[in-house]
């Protein structure tokens, strides 16, 4: 049956949202040499890779059968999908890299560049995640296939509210993953990817932990707060807290006076 937010969902999210992202900042950060099929074909990919990682559920809900207690999901089986979900965007960025050989090392040698790039990886995958939860939703024989139980998951206002908060949270995550190629590409320091996608993985860490404290601790004032204000206060501060992560990794990324005085001395 189709309703009003499923139509909202796959309709403004799913086309709507990159659409508008796509013209807002094509000709931003040095992105105007990429074609549209180069950020159509990467989009579709980052959306694919949802799906393509979701069979990791299968033996992640096997952990949480083993030891259902909240410090091994929180540090173990969280943590474990946080890493999947980080590494998916890792590889669509490459992906990309791998399309645009003669473009793309450059979007990555400018940080805006980057930043918007990565945002537009993460939001992709974001839009992959909505949509292939509402589909399994929709036909719950899927999520036997896939390891995932949404039993009684319906696509509603609500729902569509929270993927709306979601898709910028894993935004948020694919820019700061940017900011990390930034590193490797314009900065030349390679390993700093790597601690991108840790600053990406815990922020993750931090999204999803505070479910499971509600989950596992529905006693607590707090779950109580957050079970009742989760659209209204929680997820709107935990957008706060990443796009200001974002705006502090972004100014620090930067090569210090030393660095560049010892290029020029070079050059010289």
């Amino acid at each position: 049956m189709i309703t009003w937010p499923a139509v909202v969902l796959f309709g403004g999210i799913g086309i709507v949202v990159p659409a508008a992202f796509y013209f807002i900042f094509r000709r931003r950060g040095g992105l105007t040499k990429i074609p549209a099929w180069v950020w159509t074909v990467t989009g579709l990919i980052a959306f694919l890779f949802f799906p393509a990682f979701l069979f990791r559920k299968h033996y992640e809900a096997a952990l949480v059968f083993a030891k259902n207690t909240f410090w091994f999901v929180a540090g173990i089986v969280q943590m474990d999908n946080n890493i999947w979900e980080e590494l998916a965007k890792v590889l669509a960025i490459l992906v990309f890299l791998a399309l645009a050989r003669k473009t793309g090392p450059e979007v990555f040698r400018r940080k805006s560049g980057a930043t918007i790039w990565g945002f537009w990886t993460g939001l992709c995958y974001g839009i992959g995640e909505a949509i292939t939860l509402s589909i399994i939703g929709y036909l719950p024989k899927l999520g036997r296939v896939f390891g995932v139980s949404l039993f009684l998951y319906f696509t509603t206002w609500h729902s569509v509210w929270e993927r709306a908060y979601a898709i910028q949270l894993h935004a948020i995550m694919g820019a700061l993953i940017g900011l990390g190629f930034y590193h490797w590409f314009g900065l030349k320091k390679r390993w700093w990817l790597l601690f991108f996608f840790f600053v990406a993985t815990l922020y993750h860490e931090l999204v999803d932990g505070l479910v499971l404290v509600m989950k596992y601790y529905p006693g607590l004032e707090f779950s109580r707060f957050a079970r009742t204000h989760i659209l209204t206060v929680i997820l709107p501060l935990l957008l706060i807290i990443g796009y200001l992560a974002v705006l502090v990794a972004y100014k620090n990324s930067r090569r210090h006076t030393s660095e560049v005085a010892l290029e020029n001395t070079i050059q010289t």
